[in-house]
């Protein structure tokens, strides 16, 4: 096992990475280093269609940073972890803790063990990556996300789609039906992923830029089963099970699948930024009698509209300095002053993902 507080030993680790893989991003590349080449062929596949295929060719500032992946056992025990509260308590317990120390903060990850040192200058996993691919992908994608928060762009929680450089943000609490509305827009031949969970916008010069994550939708079954073009996701069992069950109960369901883009939907599918001039707030549900809806919303006079769209940076988020600030969310005026310009609209009544279609084409948001 490798001590996490153990300097010479963690130098030691980091020598052991002799694979690398370069992902470049919006403005930051990732020149990342393991000791197991077939997690780095993974994470290749991973993300092909969701990176920068070169360098741009106008001068922008661009960061490289060093990206640790080590596939061995971390020593945990004996360490003075602070938990991470939640607002919502899982039933399964508490998913993380962390600890600062000298060279940045590590973090524990409770139910599968891993350890990632968030640092400025060479983060580091620790632990059974090649069984928990998706903590690496999620631990690469953070070092993006305090890269452009860095930047001054804000962090929100929504899916994305973008057509011919226009963006589409969707906004709602987990289970409110973003993704799957995400994914039901990308039937439309001309439009793009952009991301699945997270976005983050500034504003910029006559518009509000956006950026997407570089992660693949991870839905439930309600979503695949709703799809011809995705329910060769399910095996045949799962099928059978899901098909005959009440659409509240299926609608609660939590069995996460990966939706690969390129795979699902062709290629040239993704993109990585636009223009974001629409935001839709999901306001419906399955107990709702009324049609569905779309109506504008005025976030100058109710900014708490946005309430949906509000996203904690994370334990992990980092700054400049190196500093990890307390735990804050920018109140909801806050994101209103980010989007000014940005039609801002709200879906409500029954859940109807056909329906909401043909309503953001009558509107023009979808072609």
């Amino acid at each position: 096992m490798i001590p996490l507080l153990d300097d010479k030993q963690i130098t030691q680790a980091k020598a052991t990475c002799q694979s690398t893989l370069s992902l470049t991003f919006q403005g930051l590349t990732l020149d990342v280093r393991a000791d197991d080449p077939a997690l780095l062929a993974y994470l290749s596949d991973y993300y092909a269609a969701l990176t920068c295929r070169t360098l741009p060719s106008t001068p922008v500032q661009h960061t490289t940073l060093h990206v640790f992946l080590v596939n061995q056992p971390p020593e945990t025990q004996g360490i003075d972890w602070t938990p991470v509260e939640r607002n919502k308590a899982s039933p399964l317990g508490l998913k993380e803790a962390y600890r600062d120390c000298p060279q940045g903060r590590w973090i524990h990850k409770i139910r599968t063990g891993i350890a990632l040192l968030q640092s400025l200058t060479a983060p580091i996993a620790i632990g059974d990556l090649t069984r928990h691919k998706s903590q690496v992908v999620n631990f690469i994608n953070n070092q993006f996300l305090n890269h452009q928060q860095r930047l001054g762009y804000l962090l929100g929680h929504a899916s994305a789609f973008e057509e011919q450089g226009v963006v589409t943000a969707i906004a709602a609490s987990s289970g409110g039906g973003k993704s799957t509305l995400m994914l039901k827009a990308l039937e439309n031949e001309n439009v793009r992923f952009l991301s699945n969970d997270r976005i983050l916008f500034q504003p910029g010069n006559a518009q509000v830029d956006v950026l997407g994550v570089a992660k693949h939708p991870r839905v439930n079954p309600g979503t695949l089963l709703n799809s011809s073009r995705l329910i060769n996701l399910l095996t045949a069992e799962e099928r059978r099970r899901f098909e005959g069950m009440p659409t509240r109960k299926l609608w609660d369901i939590e069995q996460k699948h990966d939706v690969l883009i390129d795979l699902a939907y062709g290629k040239n599918k993704t993109a990585l930024s636009g223009s974001l001039d629409h935001l839709i707030l999901l306001d419906w549900s399955l107990e709702a009698t009324s049609t569905t809806a779309l109506t504008p919303v005025n976030i100058e006079q109710t900014p708490k509209a946005l309430e949906g769209l509000r996203k904690a940076p994370g334990p992990f988020f980092q700054q400049a300095d190196g500093s990890f600030p307390p735990e804050h969310i920018p109140d909801c005026q806050h994101y209103a002053e980010h989007l000014r310009g940005v039609q801002v609209m709200r879906l409500t009544g029954i859940i109807d993902f056909e329906r909401a279609i043909e309503l953001l084409k009558r509107e023009g948001i979808l072609a």
